[in-house]
């Protein structure tokens, strides 16, 4: 809990696919839904600079059988860096062109 309540910046967003929750909200859910993170994997990091002080990161994480595509926002903040946003998107079959 000490953790995301450092590493999230007080402002925060969170996007899950049960829904938008802000910072309090996620230390919430940790708090009334503990699990175990199960062995991971990240593959395919992307970052994409937005100034000196910001950036994205983006990666996919595959567990359990499940895959995922994640963003977070990162902003630079008392000499800290501080996750601002942060969205897990479930992967699913690609049934056609995405452009």
């Amino acid at each position: 809990m000490e953790f995301y309540r450092e590493y999230r910046s007080p402002g925060a967003l969170i996007i899950t696919p049960p829904g938008v929750l802000d910072r309090e909200g996620i230390l919430r859910d940790i708090a009334q839904n503990p699990h175990e993170l199960p062995a991971y994997t990240i593959t395919d990091p992307k970052a994409v600079p937005l100034g000196e002080e910001s950036a994205v990161l983006a990666y996919t994480v595959s567990f359990g059988g499940q895959m995922l595509f994640v963003s977070t926002a990162y902003a630079r903040s008392d000499g800290r860096w501080r996750a601002v946003f942060h969205q897990r998107t479930p992967a699913s079959p690609v049934t056609g062109s995405v452009d």
